[in-house]
């Protein structure tokens, strides 16, 4: 039988971190907040949730450097769970998401450009043919 490991969120950045290994090799982590909210005795109550997104197909961690604290970002992946045995011999483990893509919706900064957006216009105007019958 067939499986599907696939995440999509769309959240709040809330850290970036970038490591750099030998051969021009990176990792990118970011952490990513996103919130539901549901009515608890006639009051709205706001949960947030954390991620751990980790960037490390090169050309992606390449671009996922642009990603800033503040950012909106839509990013689909798969969970990853890593463990760990302490030194006290207590198993623990921690979940993140092996991202695939990302796309940025709004920037910190609000005088940058979405990512992955081209402006585009258009120059040429359609040629009219009066030979048509129609």
């Amino acid at each position: 039988m067939a499986t599907i490991n696939r995440v999509t969120l769309l959240g709040n950045v809330g850290s970036v971190e970038v490591k750099e290994f030998g051969e021009g090799r990176k990792l990118v982590q970011v952490s990513l907040a996103t919130s539901d909210g549901y009515k608890k005795d006639g009051e709205w109550v706001n949960k947030t949730e954390w991620h751990k997104l980790v960037f490390a197909i090169p050309s992606l961690a390449d671009r996922a450097e642009s990603i800033q604290k503040g950012d909106v970002i839509y990013t689909e992946g798969s969970i990853s769970t890593n463990s760990w045995t302490t030194k006290e011999g207590e198993k623990k483990e921690y979940k993140e998401i092996a991202c695939t893509m990302f796309k940025k919706m709004s920037n910190s900064k609000s005088s940058e450009k979405e990512y992955n957006q081209p402006k585009t216009t258009v120059t040429q105007k359609a040629e009219v043919n009066d030979d048509l019958p129609f």
